[in-house]
């Protein structure tokens, strides 16, 4: 009888149903055994910069930016080689002195100006 007791305990206990309790709105009610293993954590980010692309090795991108350096954009934010001008600045403003006078340009006194060009449709309504 010891040889047929020690194949009972070989052979694989077979799995017992599960009695799962469903709650409201058919959510499944979780005891504390039931919980889920939390999910592992995300691996550690990289702590240096990714290599700019060739076109713009050499030039000035959003992440050199700081208050001492113009930031006048130069090309199309959607173009690989987009970049900003990254000259001293004219201290005070956030562009270089050739950049300050393409912003900042001097209005014309009021009389001189010419008038604004008409509204399509016939401009604002007037509540």
């Amino acid at each position: 009888a010891p040889a047929a007791d020690k194949a009972a305990a070989e052979a694989p206990a077979q799995p017992q149903p599960r009695i799962i309790s469903v709650g409201p709105g058919g959510f499944l009610r979780q005891g504390p055994g039931d919980q889920q293993a939390p999910i592992p954590p995300a691996p550690p980010r990289r702590l240096v910069p990714a290599k700019p692309s060739p076109e713009i090795a050499d030039k000035t991108s959003l992440l050199d930016l700081n208050d001492r350096i113009c930031r006048w954009p130069m090309g199309h934010p959607g173009e690989p080689d987009f970049h900003f001008c990254g000259e001293k600045v004219n201290p005070g403003f956030p562009y270089c002195v050739e950049h300050c006078g393409r912003a900042y340009q001097a209005q014309l006194p009021r009389g001189a100006r010419r008038p604004p060009p008409p509204l399509p449709f016939g401009g604002p309504r007037v509540r």
